[in-house]
């Protein structure tokens, strides 16, 4: 069983989360790093779009996560501070679906006029927010 250490997830707008975890998954641009309790000291860019995990004592959350950084203090406080974050329970389904389906379409057709970049980044934000909300139904199921 890991032991809790101290985590703040922070956006503009405020705090997400201020307390103890036993651990945290971020996303990173080569893959998912796994921190706990004792992780040495390290400072990363978040991925754009991608999943975080928060597991504590009570329960595990996850959360849609584009861009931000991670700072990890040994013995200290990890501070995740995002450029933007949604909860999964906060997350429309529908709404994801919709937009997942719409750029999808953008992309395939390659209209004049349509931003194929601006597609392809909206569509992989609805694939996150799909995920994570899926993720936090099957965590409210356990």
């Amino acid at each position: 069983m890991s032991l809790p250490f101290p985590v703040r997830i922070l956006t503009m707008g405020g705090p997400v989360f201020d307390g103890e975890a036993l651990s945290l998954t971020v996303p990173m641009d080569r893959g998912p790093m796994f921190i706990e309790r004792g992780y040495t000291n390290f400072m990363g860019t978040l991925s754009k779009a991608g999943v975080l995990k928060l597991v504590t004592k009570e329960k595990t959350n996850f959360y849609a996560v584009f861009g931000g950084i991670v700072d990890v203090r040994k013995g200290g406080t990890t501070t995740v501070y995002c450029e933007e974050i949604n909860p999964g329970y906060s997350i429309d389904l529908a709404r994801a679906i919709a937009a997942r389906d719409r750029n999808l379409d953008r992309i395939a057709k390659h209209e004049d006029g349509i931003d194929i970049l601006r597609a392809k980044a909206k569509l992989a934000k609805a694939l996150v927010r799909i995920s994570v909300k899926e993720l936090s139904e099957g965590a409210k199921k356990d």
